[in-house]
């Protein structure tokens, strides 16, 4: 009798497939007191803002970006003289600030929410130089001071001042253990 032949080698088999998880991994959720209600509104008054002010600061990056083409015409020159071409670029500068200034807000007020100190620092240096501008914009120009200006200027000092209240009589919850 002969010997068989061996056999030829099977194919390697795949690894056995593994379940899926019943559900994904969830972070636990942070622990510690409660957030305050003022801290809640002052983000909210915050984003509002922040929103605004960047929703002034496109504006303004149109202006500045349309400007050479209508630098020219003689509506803006009747009224406003002779103006230098680096003045759109100065009103595109302004734009862009503004707009990462209402971001940057946005943003720091998010993270207020989620109780982190260094938004609560940020929140509270751009609601001072909220407060600030608001401020110098309640000062009457060479046309006066009209009663929309004066209300809009007031309430922006107001919630920047609430913002700033709030973020600073709060400070415990921040630095509280979670």
């Amino acid at each position: 009798m002969q010997p068989e032949p061996p056999a030829e080698p099977s194919p390697p088999q795949p690894p056995a497939a593994q379940p899926w998880p019943a559900t994904a991994p969830v972070a636990a959720p942070r622990t510690g007191p409660p957030r305050p209600g003022v801290i809640t509104a002052a983000a909210i008054v915050l984003i509002v803002f922040g929103v605004l002010i960047a929703l002034f600061g496109l504006l303004f990056v149109l202006a500045g970006a349309l400007f050479p083409a209508i630098r020219d015409s003689p509506e803006l020159e009747s009224q406003l003289g002779s103006v230098p071409a680096s003045f759109g670029t100065f009103i595109l500068v302004v734009g862009f600030i503004l707009a990462a200034w209402g971001i940057l807000q946005v943003v720091a007020a998010g993270f207020v929410l989620s109780r982190r100190t260094w938004a609560r620092i940020t929140a509270m240096i751009l609601a001072i130089l909220g407060a600030l501008i608001g401020l110098a914009t309640i000062l009457p120009g060479e046309a006066g001071l009209t009663a929309v200006g004066a209300t809009l200027s007031l309430l922006f000092v107001a919630g920047h001042g609430f913002a700033i209240w709030a973020l600073a009589s709060q400070g415990r919850w921040f630095t509280a253990p979670a």
